[in-house]
């Protein structure tokens, strides 16, 4: 996972599979996953960029079902708070 630090925004550049999985379900493996969880419980804005997701890059190859487990780990991530954005505009 890749990290940024705007102003008071935490802005996830890449994020990889293994790491989006971990992020759903509320756990900590690496330091990148604690500062992400931490600046959701302080109420900070933390968006990740849409092109940063790397499941999506697997749209075509990917078995439906799998690609459909990642849509859905997408969604629980907004529903956690976290923003995807579509390009480096944020």
């Amino acid at each position: 996972m890749t990290l940024e630090v705007k102003g008071d925004e935490l802005i996830i550049t890449h994020l990889p599979v293994e790491q989006m999985g971990v992020l759903a379900l509320g756990l900590v493996l690496e330091p990148e996953e604690k500062q992400v969880l931490e600046a959701l419980l302080s109420g900070r804005k933390v968006r990740v960029l849409e092109t940063g997701l790397e499941y999506k890059q697997f749209k075509k190859t990917a078995p439906m079902g799998v690609f459909q487990k990642f849509v859905a780990l997408e969604r629980e991530l907004r529903e956690m708070g976290v923003c995807v954005i579509r390009n480096r505009s944020w």
